[in-house]
């Protein structure tokens, strides 16, 4: 699927509501003083699927998680 910058795909969950997501990229970094560093950066759970065609939310709804990378 297509992603837009800073997309990382859609989660699926199960009938109790767990979701186990995992994921490779090469254009990040863990580092906080890189500019591709995500230290600090948001990470935001909308409530549907990405459409991966609306920009920049995919037209994925409502928010409805959301943390700081540490």
């Amino acid at each position: 699927p297509v992603k837009h910058a800073g997309d990382l795909g859609n989660l699926n969950f199960n009938d109790q509501g767990t979701a186990t997501f995992s994921f490779v990229v090469g254009d990040i970094s863990v580092s906080a003083d890189r500019p591709d560093g995500i230290i600090g950066r948001a990470v935001i759970v909308h409530m549907d699927t990405d459409d991966t065609k609306t920009d920049p939310t995919g037209n994925a709804g409502g928010r409805v998680a959301c943390g700081i990378i540490k």
